[in-house]
């Protein structure tokens, strides 16, 4: 017999990752999900055998996917086989030029050597100091969860919060290793995997190129939407029961605890704990009574980025691409104050072209490619239109792609689905139809950043992009064993049976 019962709110990757180390731990776990699939943002489009990852399609960090997996004894190769990409991107700047990123140190050298004579030592150099970032950073900061900032402000942290380059701006700390600004653009572009510019983002967040050329970027075959199934397969053997188009109305609230969640028609779902994997401004504005907690700071708070998406089935192969493909537009840093400034569309901008067929020919018919193209765009404005700009930046996309030797490409689309920002924030309930969350920026990082759990009403939790630590599929999975940690801390489990042996909650780097 299971002990007690939590309900998870959202069946996204830090949704998954709770529900089944909560059921593996002995919770009776029930996951309310408004789709009829799970994912979330992680999720995946299927239309006449083109398949497209709807989100992410980058895996970093795959030691972190183990470690979950193992936490709940398993391992991940049972669920998923994951493959590395090399090389990982080419990059293509306005002048034409390229710049192909890989792990190989012989044609790295020879690639930056081409652009600026000299760089590959300081490549190496930066290489370094992205690695001593991110080591300090996961034993110390990503993998745990900081409830005051004395607790992050601590004698022992600040020389670690200083190495780490906290306090400075990663694109200050890229051009004074680089002076050519192809190699700077491509150093630092990374940060807008986490929806944020490299003029705002801190230097701690040079770890993301060094984990993607010293640890690798990696590719699960069915794309990245394989993820949150497999997570769904573990859980379903761990008994967690799934409700799909099952949208939560209001999480309830009784006597300052959340005791289970309201469901269309008004029935309510008793529960011990609700982890709320929902959107965390949204989940305050829309789930949560404000008489209750209301979070009005949260209208201040910087937000990320959006994406214009274009998902295009073509019905040849494109030779011209590689997995993963980068071009730049003409302005790069112009492009960031227009995108989280200005709040408009850059009038040349820069976006980013992935073609998994070329690794994985089961996300296409064959002899087809399924294209992904995601745009850098503002998150909603009031000026912007979609019905307007979309068709604009979808124009520049083919008109760029056509300068660089793809003029039948449009011609060539059989299959066509756009995402605005406008469709992030109706259809997966995202705040301003921001893709990831509440921005990473100096001030919303660490213990600026909103807890995992609520601080005014009792057995409520969060996981997800805008909370601690932060936004990227494995960051997500540790923000979910931050939360259970914080339920065991909190709602001490005495009534539990451990049905599947010990739990390990504390899996993470």
């Amino acid at each position: 017999m299971r002990g007690r019962k939590a309900i998870v709110v959202g069946a996204g990757v830090g949704g998954l990752t709770a529900a089944m180390k909560l059921a593996h731990q002995g919770w009776r776990v029930e996951v309310h999900e408004k789709l009829d699939v799970p994912g979330g943002r992680c999720g995946r489009i299927e239309v006449d055998g083109f398949r497209f990852d709807l989100g992410p399609t980058i895996m970093l960090m795959p030691f972190v996917f183990e470690r979950t997996f193992a936490s709940v004894g398993r391992k991940l190769s049972d669920y998923l086989e994951i493959v590395r990409c090399d090389p990982n991107y080419q990059v293509t700047f306005r002048d034409g030029s390229t710049l192909t990123l890989t792990s190989e140190l012989t044609k790295m050298r020879e690639e930056l050597e081409k652009l600026e004579p000299g760089s590959f030592e300081r490549y190496l150099r930066f290489l370094a100091k992205g690695r001593e970032r991110h080591d300090v950073s996961l034993e110390h900061f990503v993998g745990k969860h900081f409830d005051s900032i004395s607790e992050f402000l601590t004698p022992a942290n600040l020389p670690r919060i200083f190495s780490v380059g906290a306090h400075r701006k990663l694109f200050g700390q890229v051009s004074s290793a680089f002076k050519d600004p192809r190699i700077q653009q491509t150093m630092s572009f990374q940060t807008m995997y986490l929806g944020v510019s490299p003029y705002e983002a801190p230097a701690v967040f040079s770890l993301l190129p060094y984990t993607e050329l010293a640890v690798g970027i990696w590719y699960p075959k069915g794309g990245m939407g394989a993820i949150p199934r497999a997570l769904e397969k573990v859980c379903r053997e761990e008994g967690v029961t799934f409700h799909y188009q099952s949208a939560v109305e209001q999480i309830v609230i009784e006597n300052g605890r959340a005791v289970g969640v309201r469901l269309p028609g008004g029935r309510v779902e008793k529960a011990d704990v609700v982890v709320c994997n929902a959107d965390y401004p949204w989940a305050y504005k829309h789930l949560i009574d404000s008489k209750v907690s209301a979070k009005p700071e949260l209208e201040k708070k910087r937000y990320t980025s959006s994406g214009y998406m274009l998902y295009l089935g073509v019905k040849k192969r494109v030779p011209q691409l590689q997995h993963h493909n980068v071009f730049f537009g003409r302005d790069f840093e112009g492009s960031f104050g227009d995108i989280f400034e200005k709040l408009q569309v850059p009038e040349d901008p820069s976006f980013y072209v992935n073609a998994p067929a070329h690794t994985d020919p089961t996300m296409a018919p064959e002899g087809k490619d399924a294209l992904y193209v995601l745009v850098p765009v503002p998150h909603q404005a009031r000026h912007l239109d979609w019905k307007i700009e979309g068709p604009k930046v979808r124009a520049k996309v083919f008109a760029r792609l056509a300068e660089l030797g793809m003029p039948d490409l449009e011609r060539d689309v059989e299959v066509e689905r756009v995402i605005t920002p406008d469709d992030w924030a109706s259809s997966l309930n995202l705040e301003r139809g921001s893709n990831f969350g509440l921005a990473q920026n100096m001030f919303q990082i660490g213990p600026f950043r909103p807890k995992v759990w609520d601080e005014k009403i009792q057995d409520l939790y969060f996981c997800g992009a805008s909370v601690q630590p932060g936004t990227g599929v494995p960051t997500v999975m540790i923000s979910a064993d931050l939360a259970v940690q914080k339920i065991a801390e909190r709602s001490p489990a005495r009534e539990l049976v451990a049905v599947n042996g010990p739990a390990a909650v504390g899996a993470t780097p």
